[in-house]
């Protein structure tokens, strides 16, 4: 690799790799690009507001209150010990996402056509590795268990609806665009 970087050869393959290359924006790939940066701003909110609060009653008083965002309880499960957890929730609702989208934001500015058609066919098959439509259906589980006992009480909060919004308009930009070469 070393010696390909030196001769020059690596140089070109490289350049080629961020060498500014619009696809055309049609219609379709303009509404793809619109709804890429609309998942990236509802991914941000989802992962930065709190999903769901949970209270526990008894006798009348409340007894335990819980609201966090998934960074928080990424790092409250950090701090606890559960790395393996932690790392996994993460790993798949944060940094896949972001990962995805950069690449598709690639796919849009830069590369050759057959590099291109590479990237959006590798984000097309990590789609069902990114499992965040699984965890925001994690979450309405739990909501939904939550609600079977009397003595505890559950609400979706804000986040959880715009990590939900992400899933759906992040499916929507990949499924919009057009196909490349």
């Amino acid at each position: 690799m070393l010696m390909l970087l030196l001769n020059g050869r690596g140089r070109n393959k490289m350049g080629n790799l961020f060498k500014v290359n619009l696809i055309p924006f049609n219609t379709r790939n303009t509404i793809s690009f619109i709804l890429l940066i609309a998942s990236f701003i509802l991914l941000y909110f989802g992962v930065t507001e709190p999903m769901m609060k949970i209270s526990a009653e008894y006798a009348g008083q409340e007894v335990f209150k819980y609201k966090q965002s998934i960074l928080e309880a990424v790092d409250t499960l950090y701090e606890g010990g559960y790395l393996l957890v932690a790392f996994l929730i993460l790993f798949f609702s944060v940094m896949i996402p972001v990962f995805k989208g950069i690449v598709i934001l690639w796919v849009f500015f830069f590369g050759e056509v057959n590099n291109k058609s590479s990237a959006h066919n590798f984000i097309f098959s990590i789609g069902r590795w990114s499992m965040a439509d699984v965890f925001a259906v994690g979450v309405f589980i739990a909501y939904l268990g939550s609600k079977a006992s009397n003595m505890l009480d559950a609400t979706l909060e804000v986040g959880f609806y715009y990590f939900t919004g992400y899933c759906i308009v992040s499916l929507l930009s990949l499924q919009t665009k057009s196909k490349i070469g």
